[in-house]
């Protein structure tokens, strides 16, 4: 996919006009792939470099909720993202370390293709994941969220990544 960050913020078009200008006054080196009332999907070279570029900045700009690296974009299907989950989780997390599934927006059954409910869409995504969870204060986050991109299709990234790499300056936990 074409994009590998996602930055959510306060809804309305002078805030997307403030947060681009604050972005280009601090140099960054982007596309943006597509934007919504309150998302923006941006493609970098390297997300994690870029996270870490922005991490004093975004402090300065009260309208941003989160900025999120992508590891994939896949299909918006339970199975789908459990699947490339697992595959990212065992590349990314070490057996000893703990996690969470934090999963924002709907995800659908490839079967029926009827919406799951979140709580089992996470149970059926963690049991895919061969390490210890902590709800509370986990060594890594896997971090799903749903997008609809250029307003017709929708799809899921996927994140697996320590909490830290997840920038939240409006919010006490990034997950």
């Amino acid at each position: 996919m074409s994009f590998n960050i996602v930055i959510t913020h306060e809804q309305g078009l002078d805030n997307y006009r403030f947060i681009m200008s604050r972005l280009r006054r601090i140099g960054l080196d982007y596309v943006v792939v597509d934007k919504g009332p309150s998302v923006i999907l941006l493609r970098v070279e390297d997300p994690y470099k870029t996270i870490e570029a922005l991490r004093e900045p975004v402090r300065e700009i009260p309208v941003i909720y989160r900025v999120i690296p992508v590891d994939a974009v896949v299909d918006p299907y339970v199975e789908v993202v459990a699947r490339k989950a697992r595959e990212l989780a065992e590349l990314k997390i070490p057996p000893d370390k703990t996690f969470r599934v934090s999963l924002h927006g709907r995800l659908y059954w490839a079967e029926t293709r009827l919406p799951a409910h979140t709580m089992d869409a996470v149970k059926v995504i963690a049991a895919e994941i061969n390490r210890p969870v902590s709800l509370t204060n986990p060594d890594y986050v896997i971090y799903i969220r749903s997008i609809k991109l250029y307003h017709r299709r929708r799809y899921a990234t996927v994140t697996v990544t320590a909490p830290s790499m997840i920038l939240a300056p409006k919010a006490t936990k990034p997950w």
